[in-house]
């Protein structure tokens, strides 16, 4: 949920808000579960220590038929997030529609509006996060050094999809 929209439900301003999900996230720190904040929004996802117990209840309902392709083009989106289709075509070189149509189904990825064009940009979801335990893109394995090679090899990026 978004924090401007906590504010409203609960009558509170968004800085009375921000500074109460401080102090939920400091209370969470010793618990099995934690506060993720990705841009406004927040939501509780299990703590990462909990991962292994938590994987073995959703790990096939999640994952337990992705393709490679899809795995592949995933792959993508978390270390490149947003970018267009174009882009992840470009990278994978062939069309990706229906796997990224297969990823939104299973809630693993999602379409947002491109700013200042009329095409979408996609990027991963919280319940991706969730799933991997991460609270951070950081925290994904070599993170930093995929993405510099992932610039290196791209040079000019594709037009964004209309």
């Amino acid at each position: 949920m978004t924090v401007s929209k906590l504010a409203s439900l609960s009558g509170s301003s968004a800085a009375d808000v921000a500074a109460a999900l401080i102090v939920l996230e400091q209370s969470c720190a010793s618990r099995g579960i934690r506060l993720l904040k990705v841009n406004e929004t927040v939501t509780l996802v299990t703590a990462p220590y909990l991962t292994p117990y938590v994987e073995k209840l959703i790990k096939e309902e999640i994952l337990g038929d992705l393709s490679k392709a899809a795995l592949e083009t995933l792959t993508i989106i978390a270390y490149r997030h947003p970018l267009p289709r174009t882009e992840i075509d470009y990278i994978r070189g062939v069309n990706s529609s229906f796997t990224l149509r297969n990823l939104m189904a299973r809630g693993l990825a999602e379409r947002v509006t491109a700013p200042a064009s009329r095409g979408y940009l996609y990027q991963p979801t919280i319940e991706f996060m969730k799933f991997l335990g991460i609270a951070s893109f950081h925290e994904l394995p070599e993170y930093d050094v995929i993405q510099k090679e992932l610039e290196k090899g791209l040079g000019e990026k594709p037009e964004e999809e209309a």
